[in-house]
C-alpha cells in the first residue's frame, strides 16, 4: 500500500495520528474510557473528512471545479480509506519510560509519545491533549504525596514518579533523561562510557555471533544456548530465539519479564506487559534494541541492530546466510531481513 501520509493536511495529520495511535492501545490493559471515545471521534472525523474530500473532488455543481487533482485530493482519499486508517502508525513518535509504572500510567504516557510532536488542530485535539497532560501531571503529584508520605521504596514510587516527570517535562529527572535521549525521538545519546543501554544490548549480542548448538539440531549447547533458555524457560532443548533476544535486553539493564514463546512476545508487546512497551508495525518507530518478529506471529524473533535499520538483526537459532531454516537454524548470525519477512516490532523499555 502506497504511503501518502505526507500529503495530507495538517489537520488530517493530527487527526490520523491520534487514532492510529489510540487503536494500537485499545487493547492495553486500563485503556480508558475516555481514550476510548477519543478514538472513535477521531476516526468518525477522518472519515466524514473522506467523504468531503470526494464531494470536493466531483464536477460542479457539487464539487468546486478543482477535480482530483486540486490539493493532493486523490492521495489524501487514498490515506484516509478504511484499509488504510485500520493499519496505519503514527508518526513522528517520542520514546518515554513507562518502567515500573501501573497499567493506567503506562497507556497515558505511551498515548503521550504520539502528544509530544503532535500541536492540536481544533477544540476537540487541544482537549484531547490538555486532557492527556493534565492526567499524567495530577498523578504525579499524587505519586511524590505517596513517596513523601509513606516512603519511596515501594510500589515503584521512585521509577513511576521519574518516568510521570519525564512525560510532563518537570523537574531534575526530566533535566536527567534530556541529558541522556534525543527530546524529539527520546533515542538514547551515546555515551562516553561504551555507548546507551539499546546500544550495549546490541554489542552484547554481537559477540555471541557464532555460537551454535552442539550436539547440532539439540536446542542445547552448553554455557550457551542452554543458558539462555534456563533463565527464560526454566529449562532447555527448546527453540531458543526468543530466549536470546530477552536475555541481550536484560543483560543491558532492560527490567520486565518476558517469553519463550514469540506468540507471547507478541501479545505482551500488543498490550504493553513485561519488559514491552508497545508494538509497531511502522520501521520508522523502531529502535536499536527492540525485536523484530519475522516470518509470523509464532515463527521467529531477533534483535535489531541499527536504529537506522529496522531490518538489520542479529538473530539467535537461525543460520548464518540464506541456505539452512532461518527460524531454527541453531546459531547466532548478523542478518538482513526483507519488509516482507516482517510481521511487526516488539518495543522494549529499556532504562
Amino acid at each position: 500500500m502506497t504511503d501518502h501520509y505526507d500529503q495530507l493536511t495538517p489537520a488530517e495529520q493530527c487527526y490520523w495520528n491520534v487514532y492510529t495511535r489510540l487503536r494500537q492501545l485499545s487493547d492495553w490493559p486500563a485503556f480508558t474510557d475516555g481514550q476510548s471515545q477519543a478514538k472513535g471521534s477521531a476516526l468518525a472525523w477522518l472519515q466524514a473528512q473522506r467523504k468531503e474530500i470526494w464531494r470536493a473532488a466531483q464536477p460542479p455543481p457539487d464539487g468546486d471545479g478543482g477535480g482530483w487533482e486540486a490539493n493532493n485530493r486523490s492521495e489524501r482519499y487514498a490515506q484516509l480509506q478504511d484499509d488504510s486508517l485500520f493499519a496505519g502508525s503514527p508518526r513522528h513518535m517520542c520514546q518515554l519510560p513507562t518502567g515500573g509504572g501501573t497499567d493506567t500510567e503506562k497507556v497515558k504516557i505511551s498515548e503521550r509519545e504520539m502528544w509530544w510532536n503532535q500541536s492540536s488542530v481544533d477544540d476537540q485535539t487541544k482537549g484531547w491533549r490538555e486532557n492527556n497532560v493534565g492526567w499524567l501531571t495530577d498523578r504525579r503529584k499524587q505519586v511524590w504525596h505517596l513517596g513523601e508520605d509513606s516512603g519511596w521504596d515501594t510500589s515503584n514510587r521512585q521509577s513511576r514518579y521519574d518516568a510521570l516527570c519525564v512525560a510532563t517535562k518537570t523537574g531534575s529527572a526530566y533535566d536527567r533523561w534530556l541529558d541522556g535521549h534525543d527530546a524529539t525521538t527520546g533515542a538514547d545519546k551515546p555515551t562516553g562510557g561504551g555507548g546507551s543501554s539499546r546500544a550495549r544490548a546490541v554489542s552484547i549480542a554481537r559477540s555471541y555471533l557464532g555460537v551454535s548448538e552442539s550436539p547440532p539440531d539439540s536446542n542445547r549447547g552448553q554455557p550457551e544456548p542452554s543458558g539462555w533458555q534456563q533463565r527464560v524457560y526454566g529449562s532447555d532443548g527448546v527453540p531458543w530465539c526468543a530466549c536470546f533476544s530477552t536475555c541481550m535486553a536484560w543483560d543491558a539493564g532492560v527490567e520486565g519479564s518476558s517469553s519463550a514463546a514469540v506468540s507471547y512476545i507478541v501479545s505482551m508487546a500488543q498490550a504493553g506487559q513485561g519488559m514491552f512497551r508497545g508494538w509497531t508495525t511502522d520501521p520508522s518507530n523502531v529502535l536499536q534494541g527492540d525485536m523484530v518478529i519475522i516470518g509470523c506471529t509464532t515463527c521467529h524473533v531477533g534483535l535489531v541492530a541499527s536504529s537506522d535499520d529496522a531490518l538489520h538483526t542479529i538473530e539467535g537459532n537461525t543460520s548464518p546466510g540464506s541456505e539452512g531454516s532461518q527460524y531454527n537454524g541453531g546459531c547466532v548470525a548478523e542478518k538482513h531481513r526483507s519488509r516482507s519477512e516482517v510481521v511487526g516490532w516488539a518495543l522494549v523499555d529499556y532504562p
